[in-house]
């Protein structure tokens, strides 16, 4: 079998690391795959030395073409025996888009989580739909980084946050949520790291500064928002080593994100046994519901806010998930006790659990579940 994979894995984005993975899980499981990029953005990422050798593999007598795209860019081949559609949605529905009808014209859909599947059947998809989860290279999670030096913050307890600054991650409720809940006097430290395509990173900090503050002076605790524990924001590209040199050096992730996917940056924060904090949403409500960490409930609502997407979608038509605010403050305190005053070792066993749980979704294992729902192809 030879399959055609055609994705933005170039574009070195969450979404183009995804990519990357499946390419990588379909070559682990010994499928015959040639990648073919599509570029949506300038960006020009190191990739892994074996995606640039597949690269180099003719795309003739392809059997089987993904496309890990929009819907929107779909084009459906009848040279291919099958042609798969890998895509991803965030929010209840996509009744008004033109995705269902796209999705349609191809022969099988894939998703990446159990709530996606859902939410495809329910928006008019009528073709098969699997689900295929997130692959990852599982080996970076057993190596040891290089020490960073996080200034103010030695010492202390650190609650963290990696994603873009945009609304759909719902950073605010994050920081209200730290500066709620624990006071200046604790040993506990804060870190944002974030970024907005195609905005300077200073331009950036800026409005994640300007938040913050508007939020400290919102909260009302004392008489002057530099009394608040200071807010750490990294704005600033950082290579993969130096996210993972991040992670190790945390010790909390928090996303209440108002839908995910699936949250690279939770997933290996799981990894390193960082305890995540995660909105019960999309694929962190499957990766962590065996206790990896901790889902705080939510509520339904309808999407606001995101104007900067395509007209027909995240409209007020469709709902998304909000975090409960005094649910993530609990557990927050909660992650921060037990790792005071654990007497059972509920901690050390809860970031074991994730250790453990992210081999599930190793390239070998992804690759050969891809390779069971590719092998029914004629």
């Amino acid at each position: 079998m030879k399959v055609l994979y055609i994705g933005c894995y170039r574009d070195g984005t969450g979404w183009a690391q995804a990519a990357v993975d499946y390419i990588l899980s379909m070559d682990a499981a010994g499928i015959d795959v040639v990648p073919r990029p599509v570029k949506l953005n300038e960006r020009k990422p190191e990739l892994p030395q074996r995606i640039l050798e597949l690269e180099k593999k003719s795309d003739k007598n392809c059997d089987v073409c993904v496309q890990h795209v929009l819907p929107h860019m779909l084009d459906y081949n009848g040279r291919f025996k099958k042609n798969i559609i890998l895509y991803a949605t965030e929010t209840s529905n996509f009744k008004r888009s033109i995705w269902a009808e796209r999705i349609n014209q191809m022969d099988e859909a894939w998703v990446i989580n159990n709530e996606m599947k859902t939410v495809a059947e329910s928006s008019g998809v009528e073709i098969p739909v699997k689900i295929v989860p997130h692959a990852c290279d599982v080996s970076k999670f057993r190596k040891e980084y290089e020490e960073i030096d996080i200034p103010n913050a030695r010492e202390n307890f650190i609650f963290y946050t990696i994603g873009e600054f945009t609304r759909r991650k719902n950073l605010s409720s994050f920081i209200r949520a730290f500066h709620t809940e624990f006071s200046p006097e604790e040993p506990v430290s804060i870190i944002i790291k974030t970024h907005q395509y195609g905005v300077p990173p200073e331009n950036c900090r800026d409005q994640v500064r300007e938040m913050c503050l508007n939020i400290k002076a919102g909260l009302k605790l004392y008489p002057s928002t530099d009394d608040f524990t200071e807010d750490l924001i990294i704005t600033d590209y950082l290579s993969e080593e130096t996210i993972m040199c991040l992670h190790q050096a945390c010790d909390c992730f928090v996303m209440p994100s108002y839908g995910e996917a699936w949250c690279i940056p939770a997933f290996d924060a799981m990894g390193f046994g960082n305890t995540p904090i995660c909105t019960d949403v999309g694929g962190m409500a499957d990766f962590m519901n065996k206790g990896e960490g901790i889902l705080v409930s939510s509520r339904e609502e309808p999407v606001f806010g995101m104007i900067d997407t395509f007209n027909d979608l995240y409209t007020a038509k469709e709902n998304w998930q909000s975090i409960d605010p005094i649910g993530l403050q609990k557990a927050m305190r909660y992650v921060y006790d037990l790792y005071n005053n654990d007497t059972t070792d509920a901690h050390k066993k809860m970031k074991e659990k994730g250790k453990n749980r992210v081999e599930e979704y190793s390239h070998e294992n992804i690759g050969s579940l891809m390779r069971t729902l590719l092998e029914d192809v004629n």
